[in-house]
């Protein structure tokens, strides 16, 4: 898999987890930050890690945006100074800007300036809770590509037959990848003759309506 480089501006919890996150990832990642402390701290767990003003010009120069994959601002707390830093890094020819907010109207703004994109760390987790929490029998699911990952329990309607007898590729355009029995911790292929039972969860890959469809009704 190819690696990317990454320069991240605010030490925050946003911006340390991001960081902490893709340099154990294999990514190069380099993190900014005014705070010596939170800098010094880093020192040894990413590729590199400055002191720098991100709404400084002539220091967001100095760092050679251009070269990254992306650039992530996680200075919402401060966002006078992440205005100021987002337009510097497009004028400095930053390839691709992510930053963070924490209001519609922060999201708005960051947009009409150029921001590729704008998350909402905790309007984005509570929607992925409310979603979650509304689907009976899926516990996980995560969309890509027009596709999606999920994981489920399997329902009473399922309980009791093998994977060949429900035919659930062919039927309903559902793949189980792993299955995972109540009193094991270990996720294991799935032999065609496995028998489900109420209680197991499975990992199903399909799309999001024909997962939903399968494991949110009796059939």
């Amino acid at each position: 898999m190819s690696r990317n480089s990454y320069a991240i501006f605010g030490l925050g919890s946003f911006g340390s987890k991001l960081a902490l996150e893709l340099s154990a990832a294999g990514h190069t990642v380099l993190v900014c930050d005014i705070n010596h402390a939170k800098v010094d701290d880093f020192c040894t767990k990413v590729a590199e890690a400055v002191v720098c003003d991100a709404a400084n010009p002539d220091a967001v120069r100095e760092l050679n945006v251009g070269k990254f994959d992306a650039v992530i601002l996680g200075m919402s707390s401060f966002f006078e100074k992440q205005v100021l830093a987002l337009t510097l890094l497009k004028q400095e020819g930053a390839k691709r800007v992510l930053a963070k907010a924490v209001s519609d109207i922060q999201e708005r703004i960051l947009y009409r300036l150029g921001a590729d994109e704008v998350i909402q760390p905790e309007k984005d987790v509570a929607s992925r809770l409310a979603r979650r929490l509304s689907l009976a029998n899926i516990s996980d699911i995560f969309e890509f590509k027009g596709s999606a990952l999920a994981e489920v329990l399997v329902p009473t309607a399922l309980a009791g037959s093998t994977l060949r007898e429900l035919d659930l590729r062919n039927r309903y355009h559902v793949t189980v990848l792993l299955i995972r029995k109540p009193e094991s911790a270990e996720e294991t292929l799935p032999a065609a003759d496995a028998v489900l039972e109420k209680g197991d969860t499975l990992t199903v890959f399909g799309s999001r309506d024909d997962i939903i469809k399968l494991f949110q009704k009796e059939i």
